[in-house]
């Protein structure tokens, strides 16, 4: 890309654990004003996608540098870190790394359990939010809506979303591990988001009946419970439930931990130290996890579900290899699509130049003729017509095959391509 320079920041769960994934947190009414924040500097246009296991910043800006000096100054000043700190744990992509990035996280590639669908929804869910505060553009417009599709013919063409696997289902595969037969144990779901709604339905499938459902807002509790399985019980009735239950499976959206160390403490003296399975798949999370250090108490958090993720891996990689040929042949689509979009103007600028010039010439010529008739005329229009067309042909030829924005800045000033030029580039982008 010439003239804007496009960027992905931010981290995942392969670089951040989950104790600085949850430091990093963004709740979902702060996004309004974190894509605010960021696009109060130099950003021409972002999409932040946030989700338990990454957050990333897709963004076109001017100037690079600019633009990742603006990123660590909002970054270090909401979250209150060192910069030092934040580059320990993310990583930044440009240009046609940036939709190489993006297809295979929208595609599900990139997930932690290879394959997960939900993680579309959730880029969708970015886009939308960005374009609600109208944070996107013509690049952001092309490049998001290209996603969607490459997800799309990945979905269609691959089974790798064949017998979908989740975090929730990977949740639910642990207490297999756990106990065996789950058709005798209690379990509590804590929270009634789709990471619950989709362990819901899978503990279903397993035959099991005893199951507790709570939440903050009771209502969702007992709509979850009506719909798929369970017996809704009010948020206040955790410390009664935990000494009842073999295994708790939490995922609110709480900032703070809702299960500590002293309420476990209390807990497991009243169940008389009977093991109590504690599975937190929140970000940030909702059990602290110093009560791992109980006796008799066993917590597993999203990250302790890499290991089992990794069995499921071993099986969609064919899948996996064949989606990412697929992602290799649309990265190389859309990356020859925004160079031609940025050269457009200036190819046309340079047809304009000629012709003019061309114009110009022939109505001198044909003022000094006489008695000259109107198919010599057209001739003659034709005959330099066709010469202009070679003459400029090995310079649009170039502009169109090379990308490299060093050539393309050659052929401005060659052409003399100014700021006047770059302002019509922009309304017509705009416009389109």
């Amino acid at each position: 890309m010439s003239d804007i320079q496009l960027l992905a920041f931010g981290f995942n769960h392969t670089t951040a654990p989950v104790e600085v994934r949850e430091k990093l947190y963004v709740s979902e009414e702060e996004i309004p004003s974190f894509l605010q924040e960021l696009k109060d500097t130099c950003i021409r246009e972002l999409v932040f996608l946030y989700t338990c296991n990454r957050m990333e910043v897709y963004i076109c800006a001017d100037d690079r540098e600019k633009a990742m000096e603006s990123l660590y100054r909002v970054f270090c000043n909401r979250f209150k870190i060192r910069p030092e700190y934040l580059s320990n744990y993310t990583y930044t992509l440009e240009d046609k790394e940036v939709f190489r990035h993006l297809f295979l996280v929208a595609s599900g590639l990139d997930s932690m359990v290879i394959g997960e669908p939900q993680i579309l929804g959730q880029v969708k869910d970015a886009y939308r939010i960005a374009t609600t505060f109208n944070c996107t553009g013509f690049y952001l417009d092309k490049i998001f809506h290209k996603t969607f599709n490459v997800a799309k013919r990945i979905r269609t063409e691959t089974k790798i979303g064949y017998n979908p696997v989740s975090i929730s289902s990977m949740a639910v595969e642990l207490s297999k591990k756990i106990f065996g037969d789950l058709k005798r144990k209690k379990i509590l779901v804590i929270g009634a988001g789709e990471m619950c709604e989709i362990a819901l339905r899978h503990f279903q499938k397993e035959g099991i009946a005893d199951i507790s459902v709570t939440n903050r807002t009771f209502a969702n509790a007992k709509r979850l419970a009506e719909e798929i399985i369970g017996t809704p019980y009010p948020f206040e009735d955790i410390p009664l439930l935990l000494t009842e239950v073999d295994m708790v499976l939490s995922s609110t959206g709480a900032s703070r931990p809702i299960i500590d160390k002293p309420l476990i403490t209390t807990v497991m003296k009243k169940r008389k130290n009977k093991p109590l399975f504690l599975i937190d798949i929140a970000v940030p999370r909702d059990i602290e996890p110093d009560v791992n250090n109980i006796e008799n108490v066993y917590l597993y958090d999203i990250d302790d579900l890499k290991d089992l993720s990794q069995k499921h891996l071993s099986d969609r990689m064919k899948e996996a290899e064949k989606a990412k040929k697929i992602i290799e042949e649309e990265v190389e689509k859309l990356s020859r699509a925004i160079n031609q979009v940025d050269v457009a103007p200036l190819i046309s600028h340079i047809v304009e130049k000629f012709e003019a010039t061309r114009e110009n010439e022939l109505k001198k010529y044909i003022v000094k003729l006489k008695n000259v008739d109107d198919d010599t005329l057209k001739t003659i229009d034709i005959l330099t017509r066709g010469i202009v067309n070679k003459l400029i042909h090995p310079y649009i030829a170039m502009i169109k095959e090379n990308g490299n924005p060093a050539v393309l800045e050659t052929m401005k000033k060659i052409f003399r391509f100014g700021e006047d030029d770059e302002e019509k580039l922009d309304n017509r982008k705009q416009g389109e």
